[in-house]
């Protein structure tokens, strides 16, 4: 290629006293292409000027990798320690390219959030997610889950960077051991566990702490999220009898043993998801006869107030005061905020689902016992 050389502006002559047309046309080509010229050297010139002043292509660039550079937003230079490019960004932010990733977030707490926190999606504003420090106590889902702050960011309006894969430096991880995985802890939002929750806190793995110290600790952030199943245990710890024979009656749950996800609705004989799946219905039901003639209770299962199709089961009671248990075991599908109850019906008012009081050598036996299990999403 040649230098990129000026043009020329032509020589204009004076303008005679009379109108000449073969002149002014000679004076406009000239303009013409003078100006062809101009525009031709402004669009040479968008391209990239080589040590001679020739316009040419870049075929690579090569960075300085000994020199020692100042982060600045907008700089990109080499990283020797990382064998990578840094990119500076808003917060001081340094993003080593290919090693770490970054989801742009907003803060409306009301406070700043502060760098190494833990932090979940909490809604969503203009090209940007909203974030909240994270509780892994079973009120947010885990899906919630996003990354670790990789700054603090104020309640500002700006918006700023949390780090979704790849380091966060700069932390107090002295309580940690180097090589340690961690949680999101069940409580204190937005903090690190290095012991593995249990239901019905969340189990949400976050990060591994690569340098334990007090001020210059460094985590590996990448969030293993996995969606959190839904499940309870309830119970019904008083005696209940049927007032009439031959009619179906729900059977009311007094006590939460465990739950995430499902809970005792109202009335209290509807056990409700909160999450749509397949779950795996099964209830102990201890019934006792008050007398000796023989009687037939049918226990089974209802859903949304229709019965389960083959889903009762019958046994029969002759001796006063014998305790008998029955066992139902269903999988039954269920959208959000759609409910189970449990059912038994008797051929004989005297009989009871009966709760015995603890002993000296063994607990207390409730009268109905139901487990919920959501074993498909």
């Amino acid at each position: 290629m040649a230098k990129l050389t000026p043009p020329t502006a032509p020589n204009i002559p004076l303008s005679p006293r009379e109108y000449n047309p073969n002149q002014q046309e000679q004076i406009s080509n000239a303009l013409r292409l003078y100006f062809n010229q101009v525009d031709n050297m402004s669009r040479v010139l968008t391209r990239p000027i080589n040590a001679d002043g020739v316009s040419a292509d870049f075929d690579f660039i090569d960075f300085n990798t000994t020199a020692i550079v100042t982060p600045a937003k907008g700089r990109l230079n080499w990283n020797s320690v990382d064998e990578t490019l840094n990119i500076g960004m808003d917060y001081g932010v340094v993003q080593q390219v290919g090693q770490e990733q970054y989801a742009r977030v907003g803060n409306t707490t009301g406070v700043t959030i502060p760098n190494g926190t833990v932090v979940g999606f909490a809604g969503a504003t203009s090209n940007s997610l909203l974030v909240a420090p994270y509780t892994a106590d079973g009120s947010q889902p885990t899906l919630y889950i996003l990354g670790v702050m990789t700054h603090d960011l104020p309640d500002s309006g700006e918006k700023g960077y949390c780090t979704t894969f790849g380091f966060v430096r700069g932390l107090d991880t002295s309580a940690f051991s180097q090589g340690d995985i961690l949680y999101a802890s069940p409580s204190v939002a937005g903090a690190f566990t290095n012991v593995k929750p249990t239901a019905p806190d969340n189990v949400v793995v976050v990060a591994a702490c690569v340098v334990s110290d007090a001020t210059d600790g460094v985590i590996f952030v990448r969030p293993t999220i996995e969606q959190q199943k839904s499940y309870g245990t309830f119970a019904r710890t008083t005696d209940y009898s049927p007032a009439a024979t031959n009619t179906a009656y729900a059977i009311e749950f007094d006590t939460t043993r465990v739950s995430n996800g499902v809970v005792i609705g109202t009335p209290s004989s509807r056990i409700v998801a909160g999450e749509s799946g397949v779950y795996d219905i099964s209830v102990t039901l201890q019934y006792s006869s008050g007398n000796s003639s023989s009687k037939d209770i049918y226990s089974w299962i209802r859903r949304n107030g229709v019965d389960i199709a083959q889903s009762s089961r019958i046994v029969s009671l002759s001796g006063s005061g014998t305790y008998n248990p029955v066992f139902v075991s269903e999988a039954i599908s269920l959208n959000v905020n759609e409910y189970i109850e449990i059912m038994f019906a008797s051929t004989d008012t005297n009989v009871s689902l009966t709760a015995v009081a603890p002993t000296a050598f063994a607990p207390g036996s409730p009268a109905a016992n139901l487990v919920v299990e959501q074993v498909q999403l």
